[in-house]
């Protein structure tokens, strides 16, 4: 088999493995559309179908809710109410029922539901008491399934009637209701029902009410506001609309609904969503009640997908026929290339059997084909056969010049050699010389052989005894060079320590504050600064640009600047005080050598807290504060600007937060927090949004808690990988004992 083959073989294989590769990406990403598709769907009906329900349910059903129904209905349920025309002071409802005159309660019950009933605003009304006698049954006259006022209706709750009575101890209970009809004449009918007791006096229970809303009205809502066809699935039955109409139901929806039952029973879930391909449908099963097990009873939702699946295969179609003609161009492009190409090696091939059987007579041909190229590599190939050819014409030449070159290159080694035993001293340097003396002769008589053998072993020798020499040179040179890398590690530690001198080392008394401050090397970019006068306090965390010394140097001129900025005896706020700052930065920063072209700054906060007035301001540069207070966290923004940055307009002043009468705890980080990221493949960074529950979830709501809680939750998040940048965070809360002291971690110490 031939190169030319080989190649095309591999190209076709290596086309077929990426068609394969795109149809199965094609695949895939119109699955997971599916599968997007599928989880918004479910989303979607089940808030809309919960949402119906509960609508229907609270302006239909609480309205007779002696808790939360309205005034006119809820004196009705008054043991002492006069609601009742006739009365004497005695609800006589309740008189009724306590004398078992159930024929008096039968006619007042009916004042209260008998209109809602016959308006459809409720399904059924039903009362007993509490030893389950029925006391009033009215329903609908456009019911539709079991009648729950007939004889052969039996509600699931009456087959536990006690338990049901014990449910009733804390007020009134929501449920579904299903309600059998024991003769099968009719499907069963399921209801969203409203349980509430009457009691008298003396808080004793006497009878019970039971108000229901027939869920295939919901049902057939819910269908016609969507546009699509419904069921209640019952285990691995299902009863629709047209059921409870007798009506006979479509053929297309009954596959359905065995497609979907039939997905429950295999995969063996009730909560779902996919397309079924066949029917162009997608089926979703919601929870019919989250009070009711979705095994018992579920909605099964069928919308159709007809139109977002022609989609999805004209797509796979116009892929298929896009990369199929591109394949097959560039297989007709490479066939046609390497034809020419292998066409002008068999030509080359063919001189070089003429040459080694001594005919250097023979030329190379014109180079040709579409795709020939003098520049390319068989033409390269062929003018090297060609340039073979003219050496062997001219190896005679070509001798008397190698034996030029090696004795100039014998000079050039013997210089070099000379000057390296210059830099060496005493016996080290004559004994070099010696050596070259030695190799001068060796190479100085016999024939060219004889000469050019003794040339390359001369040469080896000498490169080898160079290279002694200059790996003891290199030695030494790399002994120095250590020597300045410790000395340039002890000035860093010695910067470190003077970084660390310029921090706070004492807090005010009215203030609780611990702060976590690690560089992520010896010396970084972050610093924290406190200023205590005494009818005021400044606060600031301040993340500079860069890291390690570059970045320390920075902390300590934006370190320089906070104390600078600050006037004692006037009033400024915290926006005013940054923007002093930034001012005072980028006047220095403008001083240097060199333009500003990398935004040297920093991006922080700063806050005030005025004593007398008790109050709090802020302002930030690409920074926020949190506030912790009790069970809630919030999060105040900063200026989305940086200090010193010189892309802001030459007037912009940062905005000032006010917070009046401040309480809890306050919280202020550097993003070398929230950007730590987490071990896997593809880290994901911690985020502010863990920092905000990580400070709701805390128990305690103490500063050190808060920065220890804080900083665990980072240590465990970045498992075994480094910081990738400084850190500080600092949280502090005001206190009324001045004998309270505020703390602050070590450098580099974990909590």
């Amino acid at each position: 088999m031939t190169i030319k083959i080989k190649m095309l073989l591999i190209i076709l294989v290596g086309i077929g493995l990426l068609f394969i590769a795109n149809i199965y990406s094609s695949l895939q990403m119109n699955t997971a559309h599916k599968q997007y598709s599928s989880e918004e769907s479910l989303t979607a009906h089940s808030s809309a179908w919960f949402s119906n329900m509960d609508t229907q349910f609270v302006s239909n059903l609480l309205a007779y809710d002696p808790a939360d129904g309205s005034e006119r209905n809820v004196g009705f349920w008054d043991p002492e109410s006069d609601a009742f025309a006739g009365s004497t002071g005695e609800n006589p409802l309740f008189a009724a029922i306590v004398d078992k005159d159930t024929e008096t309660a039968e006619g007042l019950f009916a004042q209260v539901f008998s209109d809602a009933i016959m308006e459809e605003q409720i399904t059924f009304a039903i009362a007993y008491d509490k030893r389950g006698l029925q006391l009033y049954c009215e329903s609908s006259l456009y019911l539709v399934g079991v009648d729950p006022c007939d004889e052969s209706a039996q509600p699931d709750y009456f087959l536990k009637f006690g338990s049901f009575v014990s449910s009733l101890e804390n007020g009134s209970v929501r449920r579904v209701t299903q309600i059998n009809d024991l003769s099968g004449d009719q499907p069963v009918s399921i209801n969203d029902t409203l349980v509430f007791p009457l009691m008298d006096s003396g808080e004793n229970l006497i009878a019970m009410v039971v108000v229901g809303r027939n869920v295939i009205d919901s049902l057939e809502q819910f269908s016609e506001n969507f546009e699509i066809e419904t069921a209640i699935a019952i285990g691995e039955r299902a009863l629709t609309v047209h059921d409870y109409y007798e009506e006979e139901r479509p053929p297309e929806l009954n596959k359905l609904i065995r497609t979907g039952i039939s997905h429950a029973v295999e995969n063996q879930t009730f909560s779902y969503s996919f397309v079924a391909e066949e029917q162009g449908t997608r089926i979703s099963s919601i929870p019919f009640s989250k009070e009711i097990r979705a095994s018992d009873l579920r909605i099964l939702i069928f919308d159709d997908q007809a139109e977002l699946l022609a989609a999805l295969q004209e797509a796979e179609t116009t892929a298929f026929i896009i990369f199929a003609t591109v394949s097959l161009t560039i297989l007709g492009l490479v066939f046609v290339m390497t034809t020419s190409s292998f066409n002008r090696i068999v030509d080359a091939i063919h001189l070089l059997e003429k040459m080694g059987e001594g005919d250097l007579s023979v030329e190379i041909p014109a180079h040709r084909g579409l795709f020939s190229s003098k520049n390319d590599e068989v033409s390269r190939l062929q003018n090297t056969i060609d340039d073979y050819r003219h050496h062997r014409q001219e190896a005679e030449v070509q001798r008397r010049d190698r034996a030029k070159r090696r004795d100039e290159r014998d000079g050039i080694m013997f210089e070099k050699m000379a000057a390296l035993a210059e830099q060496l001293e005493g016996q080290a340097r004559d004994l070099l010389k010696q050596e070259i003396a030695g190799m001068r002769d060796t190479v100085s008589s016999g024939t060219d052989e004889e000469k050019e053998r003794a040339s390359i072993e001369v040469m080896s020798k000498a490169f080898s005894r160079m290279s002694d020499e200059v790996t003891t040179l290199i030695d030494a040179r790399t002994h120095e060079l250590v020597a300045a890398k410790d000395e340039i590690n002890s000035s860093i530690r010695y910067a470190a320590k003077l970084q660390n001198a310029l921090l706070p080392k004492t807090m005010p008394g009215d203030f609780d504050i611990n702060v976590e401050w690690r560089p992520r090397d010896l010396v970084g970019g972050d610093i924290y600064f406190i200023k205590d006068f005494p009818d005021r306090v400044y606060i600031a965390v301040v993340d500079c640009t860069g890291h390690g010394v570059p970045g320390a140097f920075l902390s300590i001129i934006a370190r320089s600047h906070l104390d600078k900025a600050i006037d004692a005896n006037n009033y400024q706020s915290a926006g005013a005080y940054l923007s002093t700052v930034n001012e005072l930065l980028k006047d220095t920063l403008s001083r240097s050598d060199q333009k500003n072209t990398s935004e040297e700054g920093f991006d922080g906060g700063v806050c005030i807290y005025y004593r007398k007035q008790h109050k709090l301001e802020f302002a930030g540069a690409k920074s926020s504060i949190f506030n912790v207070n009790g069970i809630d966290a919030t999060e105040t923004t900063g200026d989305r600007k940086s200090v010193g940055s010189t892309r802001m307009a030459s007037d912009f002043a940062f905005t000032t937060h006010e917070i009046a009468s401040p309480t809890g705890a306050f919280v202020m980080l550097t993003d070398g927090i929230t950007d730590v990221m987490s071990p896997e493949e593809k880290p994901i960074a911690f985020g502010r949004r863990r920092v905000m529950r990580i400070l709701r979830e805390s128990p305690d709501k103490t500063p050190s808690t808060i920065v220890k809680n804080i900083m665990r939750s980072v240590n465990l998040y970045r498992g075994d990988a480094p910081f990738r940048d400084d850190l500080t965070l600092l949280a502090f809360s005001l206190i009324e004992d001045d004998s309270e002291i505020s703390t602050a971690s070590a450098v580099g110490e974990d909590p």
